[in-house]
């Protein structure tokens, strides 16, 4: 070997090694008990900055939601770590489980003592899309298709996204 394919192979080494330490103290910063992700989650569920403000829901539509909010970004936290992990078979039961929670029914009159009545036809419109997007992305786990999980996830948090942008006041 001549000195300059010694000296070319010796440079890569030495600027892995410098790769792989800079990974290291990356990820060595972040806390052991926070998955990598944390950050990002915090963001995507975090009031979206807006063009306009949201639409107002009444305290009995809050009420409604938000204990259905609390467990659905419980869901959707773990399902950002199974997805960041390929684990297949908890991504299908966390999309799962997502799309059978959206089950609010829309109310069958316009009687007001029917709490669901309190909810918008929008929200249900975005439900349904919610559901169908957490249905498909359960279906891509099935097949074990990392590409088909991304881009299922992509839809689904896009509907998070939409409902939050359009209902959240950044409370």
């Amino acid at each position: 070997m001549d000195d300059k394919g010694a000296t070319g192979s010796w440079r890569f080494w030495i600027v892995a090694a410098i790769i792989a330490a800079a990974v290291t103290v990356s990820c060595a910063g972040q806390q052991a008990h926070q998955p990598a992700q944390q950050k990002q989650l915090a963001q995507a569920v975090a009031a979206p900055s807006q063009l306009r403000p949201p639409e107002h829901l009444s305290d009995a539509a809050q009420s409604i939601l938000k204990s259905r909010m609390a467990f659905h970004a419980r869901d959707m936290s773990a399902l950002v770590t199974d997805i960041m992990l390929l684990r297949y078979p908890e991504i299908q039961d966390g999309a799962q489980r997502i799309a059978a929670d959206a089950n609010l029914s829309r109310p069958l009159s316009n009687d007001a003592s029917e709490l669901n009545s309190a909810l918008p036809a929008k929200f249900f419109a975005y439900q349904d899309n919610l559901r169908l997007e957490a249905r498909t992305l359960a279906e891509a786990a099935g097949r074990e298709h990392a590409f088909d999980v991304a881009d299922a996830y992509g839809r689904l948090s896009q509907v998070c996204v939409r409902c939050h942008a359009t209902y959240r006041s950044g409370r």
